[in-house]
């Protein structure tokens, strides 16, 4: 078959599908699914039972089988985030190799939420047109769920909430064991927790309503969305009246209502519950169903990357980073002249770097971000930057490349990576080099507005055998950033072999 084909294998908690489609056309082909569960216990903190493993094993090996019929040579295997948080999923991850010779990849929620925006901007036709007003995409995941907040065409900002159906399930189970109301207590535990988790969503997006476009809700799907079609509306009365209709009905009527089974018509209580308590918190007007998954995303996003589609979603990481430096009240003023010198320095000394295009992105981002310690103290504030984006997701990163955003931010002041770097022994010698090559542009960039004063203008760049000259237009006394610079520009020189040198040029002689 064509080399335009392309096998994704997305392995989760409660399933495991196949999906092969034509990357150049978008089309599916094949979507086969099993219902090995291999994970089901992890939100009790179990370990991945080695039974289930050898069950996952077979379906990937019928998966390969699929593959091979179809005559593709081109397949990647995703784990999703949920399962990655098994206490034994590395050790599974290989057993799975071992036995398949197919090594998973593990992709974070960040990630997971990205892709399905990818996917949901190319293959929901309304997108578009409600993307201009007030919208939230809400993702259901098995054991999270994941807020996209838009406006005028731009994300606004991104969350995820450690909250999904399956998590809720497994509480259920257990209340129903202890406690004499168990929904009852249930949907006290919801509304709890999905307050608790919105209080941190931007204050102006709090009271607004929403048009939202919701995926991953199976049984809404299964029920509204006509056959042959991948998306519907609905209004919250036709979303009540079938809650009304899930919460009354028994389990047999729900497995052939909505073509479940026995594993899964337990998520529908769950499900509904949540569902209930977000509409009302988002101040939903509309709810657009959308039959899009995370596996769809992740087959948009090789087409991308292949050049099959012209299509560049990066402006979300940007906004979503933004969106994080805001929360940490980092200054707006600062953080802008050193994203705008940061960029500039990074494509005007690209013969001295060999850095990526990706690379560029994630200096962009510790270049919006590097800051946000200072929301914990502005003493050392370095060390707190490094630790909240150690602990934090962003839209469309993976959790090596905040790793990498993190060191970067932790030496992009008074510290510098030198010997240091061995902290980051998990990460290879390459991915080292380019911690030491970003932090070291970041470092040039900071120290030009290393009294937040905004007192230079522009620079220019100039590439000599010897030197980096960088040319200040500025009328103001430089003295302070003359002093920063010549600290901070020694790192750049141990890496680069090249001695910056900082030059002022009058704007007004």
């Amino acid at each position: 078959m064509a080399d335009t084909y392309f096998g994704a294998i997305l392995v989760n908690v409660t399933s495991m599908e196949l999906s092969i489609v034509n990357l150049k056309t978008g089309q599916q082909v094949e979507h086969v699914t099993s219902t090995v569960a291999i994970g089901e216990n992890i939100y009790n903190h179990e370990d991945i039972e080695l039974q289930t493993v050898a069950d996952a094993a077979e379906a990937l090996r019928g998966f390969l089988q699929v593959i091979k019929d179809y005559g593709v040579t081109r397949y990647q295997v995703w784990g999703s985030q949920a399962l990655s948080s098994a206490p034994n999923a590395d050790f599974i991850a290989d057993q799975l190799y071992v036995r398949t010779g197919l090594r998973l990849r593990w992709i974070s929620l960040g990630r997971e939420s990205f892709v399905l925006n990818e996917a949901i901007a190319l293959k929901f036709p309304a997108y578009k047109k409600l993307v201009k007003h007030h919208t939230a995409i809400i993702g259901l995941n098995s054991g999270s769920t994941t807020f996209s907040f838009f406006h005028h065409a731009r994300l606004l900002a991104s969350h995820n909430m450690k909250l999904g159906p399956t998590r809720i399930k497994e509480v259920l189970q257990n209340l129903r064991a202890t406690a004499p109301n168990p929904i009852a207590v249930l949907d006290d535990y919801i509304n709890s927790k999905v307050d608790d988790f919105y209080r941190f969503v931007p204050d102006e997006l709090q009271q607004v309503n929403n048009q939202v476009i919701l995926i991953g809700a199976t049984p809404l799907n299964n029920y509204f969305i006509p056959r042959g079609k991948t998306s519907c509306s609905l209004t919250l009365q036709q979303f009540h009246d079938f809650t009304d209709e899930a919460l009354n009905a028994s389990d047999q009527y729900l497995m052939e209502r909505l073509q479940l089974n026995e594993d899964t018509v337990g998520l529908v209580l769950p499900e509904v519950l949540l569902l209930q308590k977000l509409f009302a918190t988002v101040h939903a007007d509309q709810i657009h169903l959308v039959s899009l998954n995370v596996l769809d995303g992740l087959t948009t996003e090789t087409a991308i990357d292949a050049g099959y589609l012209k299509k560049d979603f990066n402006d979300q990481i940007i906004d979503a980073a933004h969106a994080l430096a805001a929360r940490y009240r980092v200054e707006p003023q600062h953080m802008a002249l050193v994203e705008k010198f940061t960029l500039h320095l990074f494509d005007q000394l690209k013969a001295l770097h060999h850095l990526s295009a990706r690379d560029r992105l994630l200096l962009h981002v510790a270049a919006i971000v590097h800051d946000i310690g200072g929301f914990i103290d502005t003493h050392e504030h370095y060390l707190h930057s490094d630790y909240i984006l150690k602990q934090s997701e962003l839209l469309g990163l993976t959790n090596q490349e905040m790793q990498i955003i993190a060191a970067v931010s932790r030496y992009h002041s008074s510290r510098t990576p030198g010997g240091e770097l061995a902290r980051f022994r998990q990460l290879s010698a390459d991915e080292r080099l380019r911690i030491a090559k970003l932090a070291a542009i970041l470092r040039v960039a900071d120290a030009l507005d290393d009294a937040h004063q905004q007192t230079i203008a522009r620079i220019s760049v100039s590439v000599q055998p010897t030197q980096v000259v960088i040319t200040a237009f500025s009328d103001d006394d430089l003295s302070l950033v003359r002093w920063a610079f010549n600290y901070k520009a020694d790192f750049f020189t141990d890496v680069f072999g090249l001695q910056p040198v900082f030059k002022q040029r009058r704007l007004h002689k």
